[in-house]
């Protein structure tokens, strides 16, 4: 059985409410954690932590604060 993936409806970062329209385009990004659940981040908080998505660290967190990220090894 495939685990049940948990959405949240608030961008963790600004509260901002992520209605059904939002879900249908590509404005907002999407942050997929470790127990299967996706975070859901706006599009201004997504601009404003563009430079963490791109350096592959975490964003947001349910649970804030977000925890570090651990490095992975050098191939």
């Amino acid at each position: 059985m495939e685990p049940r993936r948990i959405e949240n409806r608030h961008c963790p970062l600004c509260a901002r409410l992520r209605t059904p329209a939002d879900a249908t385009g590509v404005a907002w990004s999407s942050q997929h954690e470790h127990d299967g659940s996706i975070t859901w981040i706006c599009p201004t908080c997504t601009r404003a932590q563009l430079w963490r998505i791109e350096a592959m660290l975490a964003v947001a967190s349910p649970t804030a604060p977000v925890a570090p990220t651990p490095l992975r090894p050098a191939a």
